[in-house]
């Protein structure tokens, strides 16, 4: 089921499964990121959800239909391996479209045999720079980018012993003052190592240094104008896919971290108030909390990979208990109503045109249908 079709479900009839769920099964981790939240010491690590909960939880969402099943963080999930292979197992036994985020630094051989004989679909690396001077600089540890690849390199070599499609390889890349202009060197290290997939981040502000390695005005215009229409024609020429086309008039790029008024401002009233008023999706301006909820380790959940609600937590309870219990409804209901918590300032930069692509694909959907859904 489209995300599209999982909007349909809610108009018609008030609930659907998410189409992905962010599961963050620890808070541990070994790095120390300069742009990241960890940075302020915002987690009790003593309060998690043991790992038979997670196992039943990922059981859960399965059956309810979930489309995609990202295992992330939070921390670095291959700190819990018992758990995260499990949960992996699991997803996997059920057919259902498995990713893992990871820093790449602590990988075992044998984990990377057994992701593989899963047939697991992707995993994508953290990796901020081509070189360790960047890389170890904004992660914080030194070491970090000769162990990252080394892993990378592995689940290489062990795809091509097994003849294996799977995992397809990915980069999640944070861009900032310190790597926006060796976007090119990044690629061509993707396709050194056997990565097929990047995808290019602004940095998050989810600390107080992160406004002083975010792009400037000057920098924002330099970066679209001339990095990334160069950078792109060398990914298309190498056959690596990224997200740089989206970025080229990507003005938010530069609002990273005072998104709120952004994300509002796209709604579309008065486009077609028919429309509208049979399926009020079309004027909502974030899909988010219909769609892509997340869960902490200590059991929270929130709407969206942002936004955590208060008193919202799977400890003694089922994720449909949640999922479309009154907090979660009267947040939706806020949304649709413009009434954005704050904080959607801190939203990711391109969720913003992926809602409006999402809208520009619901609309055309309802036209080409005749309104009959």
């Amino acid at each position: 089921m489209s995300v599209v079709d999982r909007l349909i479900e809610w108009a018609k009839r008030g609930t659907a499964a998410p189409q992905r769920v962010l599961l963050y099964p620890t808070n541990s981790c070994n790095l120390k990121c300069v742009f990241c939240y960890q940075q302020l010491a915002p987690y009790d690590y003593s309060d998690f959800m043991p790992k038979q909960k997670w196992l039943d939880l990922t059981e859960e969402l399965c059956k309810m239909g979930v489309e995609v099943l990202q295992i992330s963080g939070g921390g670095e999930p291959m700190l819990v391996p018992d758990t995260v292979l499990e949960m992996m197992e699991t997803i996997k036994r059920h057919g259902v479209c498995g990713r893992l985020v990871t820093n790449g630094t602590v990988w075992k051989e044998e984990w990377v045999k057994k992701v593989i004989e899963l047939n697991w679909d992707n995993i994508i690396f953290s990796i901020d720079g081509p070189d360790a001077k960047i890389h170890d600089s904004l992660r914080g540890v030194k070491g970090s980018f000769e162990k990252t690849v080394r892993s990378i390199k592995l689940f290489r070599y062990y795809k091509e012993v097994y003849k294996a499609e799977k995992p397809l390889l990915e980069f999640s890349t944070v861009f900032c003052k310190s790597n926006f202009e060796h976007i090119d060197k990044i690629i061509r290290l993707a396709h050194d190592i056997g990565v097929k997939v990047i995808t290019f981040e602004p940095v998050f502000v989810s600390n107080p240094y992160v406004h002083k390695i975010k792009l400037t005005k000057e920098q924002r215009i330099h970066f679209m104008k001339d990095i990334v229409p160069d950078a792109l024609n060398l990914a298309r020429s190498l056959g690596i896919i990224t997200n740089l086309e989206s970025l080229i008039n990507l003005k938010v790029v530069e609002e990273t971290g005072n998104l709120k008024e952004e994300i509002k401002s796209i709604k579309e009233k008065g486009k077609d108030a028919d429309l509208i008023k049979k399926f009020p999706f079309i004027d909502t301006p974030c899909f988010e909390p219909w769609l892509w909820p997340k869960i902490e380790a200590n059991g929270e959940v929130g709407p969206c990979s942002t936004n955590m609600l208060a008193g919202e937590n799977i400890k003694n309870k089922t994720f449909k208990e949640v999922w479309y219990g009154k907090h979660f409804s009267d947040f939706r209901k806020a949304v649709m109503e413009n009434r954005l918590p704050d904080g959607c300032s801190n939203c990711v930069s391109t969720h913003v045109p992926l809602n409006k692509k999402i809208r520009e694909e619901l609309i055309t959907h309802l036209e080409k249908n005749g309104r009959k859904n």
